[in-house]
């Protein structure tokens, strides 16, 4: 071989060297930034799930059409775990080994996401906006995880106090799912009833399977409380009212915001009317900029799904993610990208209250608004930025 082809051989091999090593960021190429989600898709959470799936999607596709992340366009995709953790450690290792996605944005479920979060710190991915109540998915230590819902005792605390202050109640039962979820609010609620003189008459517990809670609704209707708080997910907080609408059981009912969408009304029917949520997820009556982005942005991409809780949930780590990608530059990786974010302090959305992350501490939202359903429709009690 003649020196001058050899010479050219060696800058040919070092060119292809060179963009292999600019290209080694797995999900990461010239043209496109490869993202997942994990959401339980075929489950009692399905309904939720999927408009949740279709507002993270609709905003990468807004963003997408606007120019993408400097240059580059966003291809994301969910996996189903079936609100099972087995499934979810299952589909990770799938998004993570063999489709080489960049970051994990969008997981729904406590106990999904719990069993998800050792083998993402093991492998540095980031993961953005998962939605569970457990303290390692809402103040995490690993410097990984951003959240974006609040801390489950949160949710038990705000419902107590609400009840407590607003509605004078002095006597509270708390209906919960039998996981995570369900007894961070029941300790929250626990607490805070113990500091300010409330008694909790009852309890009584379900799972996601359950199809029949009538005799949780009797059992708690036996103890005459003042408030039932309701740590539930849609399709058990229906059958719950409406247990309680046939039996005539009279009561404050509160629950957490999942309640608040349209999904709840179309399982509950009319047993649903009175119900208070508090609200950490705008609410689609908001006329703040960020929620008519939003609701623009679903009209034009995800046109059957209804603006409110499930999808603006989506929305908000898809955001996240954007915004922080956009202050990384061009060079993007997963390490710059979570010292950008934990570089963020304290920052609002728009669509959840404001999140605070820093390399010492990451935290959801801590503040929250109220509301109620009335008349089939939802009624801002007052907003968290009141």
């Amino acid at each position: 071989m003649q020196r001058r082809d050899f010479h050219k051989l060696a800058i040919a091999a070092a060119a292809t060297f060179t963009a292999l090593s600019a290209h080694a960021e797995p999900g990461i190429s010239d043209k496109e930034i490869r993202l997942g989600g994990i959401l339980p898709l075929q489950s009692g959470l399905s309904a939720g799930a999927t408009q949740y799936r279709d507002g993270l999607d609709s905003y990468f596709k807004w963003v997408n059409a606007n120019g993408g992340i400097h240059g580059r366009k966003i291809v994301w995709g969910a996996e189903n775990d079936s609100y099972n953790p087995q499934q979810a450690v299952a589909a990770v290792k799938k998004l993570v080994d063999r489709d080489e996605v960049f970051a994990i944005v969008g997981t729904l479920g406590t106990t999904n996401t719990l069993a998800m979060l050792p083998f993402l710190k093991q492998r540095g991915v980031p993961l953005l906006g998962p939605l569970g109540s457990h303290p390692s998915i809402n103040e995490p230590e690993d410097r990984n995880v951003f959240p974006m819902s609040p801390l489950g005792p949160l949710h038990g605390r705000s419902l107590a106090q609400f009840a407590n202050e607003n509605l004078k109640a002095k006597k509270i039962a708390v209906f919960y799912q039998d996981d995570q979820y369900g007894k961070e609010l029941l300790a929250g609620a626990r607490k805070y009833a113990a500091d300010n003189g409330m008694t909790v008459v009852g309890e009584a517990v379900y799972v996601p399977s359950d199809v029949d809670v009538s005799a949780q609704v009797l059992s708690l209707s036996k103890t005459q409380p003042d408030a039932v708080l309701m740590a539930v997910i849609p399709k058990q907080g229906a059958l719950f009212l409406q247990g309680a609408q046939r039996i005539g059981f009279k009561s404050a009912f509160l629950a957490p915001q999942l309640m608040a969408d349209p999904v709840a009304l179309q399982l509950a029917g009319d047993a649903i009317n009175g119900l208070y949520m508090n609200v950490y997820v705008a609410h689609e009556s908001m006329t703040t900029p960020a929620v008519k982005e939003a609701r623009e942005i679903l009209a034009k991409y995800a046109p059957q799904t209804p603006p409110g809780y499930w999808a603006f949930a989506g929305m908000s780590g898809a955001k996240m993610f954007h915004l922080a990608a956009l202050k990384v530059g061009k060079d993007l990786t997963r390490e710059k990208l979570m010292a950008q974010l934990n570089a963020t302090g304290r920052f609002p959305t728009g669509l959840v209250p404001p999140v605070s992350y820093t390399e010492a501490r990451r935290s959801g939202p801590e503040s929250f608004g109220y509301a109620r359903w009335e008349a089939g429709k939802v009624t801002m009690i007052k907003t968290w930025a009141e």
